[in-house]
């Protein structure tokens, strides 16, 4: 089970990243090939740019990852932050009650107005 974990990479760092060449390691960096935005791709070349994405699990971690630390980052560890994190926490929340009470009030509006 050892060697399986060893196999993964997980927890280390990507095999593109060299410390010579890159400096210090940003988590919310992508160390790959740079490849074309997707904004600028024309709608042929759509499949071949999927096909060059890592759609293992691990490289979707790691995207994820990318993209949660590049948004703490951005929002929530920069000095101007001013609260941005209790709006987030707000707005989940709202979200959440929203979902949780979507069964129990879609059926309200069904009755005839006098």
């Amino acid at each position: 089970m050892g060697n399986a974990l060893n196999n993964t990479n997980l927890g280390g760092f990507p095999k593109e990243y060299n410390p010579r060449i890159h400096g210090a390691y940003q988590a919310d960096r992508f160390y790959g090939t740079p490849d074309k935005p997707f904004s600028s791709l024309k709608v042929n070349e759509v499949f071949q740019w999927l096909n060059r994405r890592d759609m293992s699990l691990t490289g979707i971690a790691r995207f994820y990852s990318r993209k949660l630390y590049s948004h703490q980052r951005r929002y929530h560890l920069s000095a101007g932050s001013k609260g941005v994190g209790f709006v987030h926490f707000a707005l989940f929340f709202s979200f959440l009650g929203f979902i949780r009470a979507y069964k129990h009030d879609r059926h309200l509006d069904d009755g005839k107005y006098h």
